[in-house]
């Protein structure tokens, strides 16, 4: 009987020990990390969300990507990117979202920017057609990382920044952590914002917006 008691007391004690611990990263520890991927997310989300990469005002670049094409250029809906914002492919694009992004979050963005968005009707009947929504941003066409020429017209508001020696740990679990930090709109304050991180193999990665 003595013995049962005595697992019983300890089994309580270990449950409330587990419940007590509390998360295995620091703020201290996560700071430099955030110091270091939200930058580089305000340039993801420039790409995404904002204006888009830099087109080329090379004219002879512009000419030689239009003359590619058999067929009217006011019919052209893409423009050539310009090389020297440091994109030249759509792999570039993905390769520098990767850096920053966690997969999952990052399959989101390459839907909306190199596939486009289409929603079907009708699905499996005899009048099924597809409706393109969103045409994709980015293509390469002969040779060109292009830019569909409207996309600042879908670009919503940016610039949000954030003090990172407002930052705490919310929690943390198996898939990551979530911690708090307050943000500022055009230099002035605004609501505190919750980011996801993601330990991955090749370091942290954020994984929720942060526009």
């Amino acid at each position: 009987m003595k013995k049962r008691i005595f697992f019983l007391v300890l089994l309580v004690l270990l449950l409330l020990l587990t419940g007590c611990s509390g998360p295995k990263h620091t703020a201290e520890e996560l700071k430099p990390v955030l110091d270091d991927l939200l930058p580089r997310a305000a340039e993801i989300n420039e790409i995404y969300f904002g204006d888009g990469l830099p087109t080329n005002r090379d004219e002879n670049a512009v000419r030689a990507f239009y003359e590619t094409f058999d067929t009217d250029i006011a019919a052209i809906s893409y423009t050539p990117v310009d090389p020297a914002c440091g994109y030249e492919t759509v792999d570039d694009i993905r390769r520098a979202t990767l850096e920053v992004f966690t997969e999952t979050y990052a399959e989101t963005l390459f839907d909306r920017a190199f596939t486009g968005i289409s929603d079907v009707f009708d699905e499996g009947t005899e009048t099924e057609h597809r409706t393109t929504a969103l045409y994709a941003m980015y293509l390469e066409q002969d040779g060109f990382l292009t830019k569909r020429v409207d996309v600042g017209r879908d670009s919503i508001p940016l610039g949000r920044t954030y003090d990172t020696s407002t930052l705490t740990v919310l929690r943390e679990n198996s898939t990551g952590v979530e911690v708090r930090l307050s943000s500022f709109v055009n230099g002035e304050p605004s609501v505190d914002v919750e980011i996801w991180l993601v330990e991955t193999e090749d370091g942290w990665r954020i994984d929720s917006p942060t526009y």
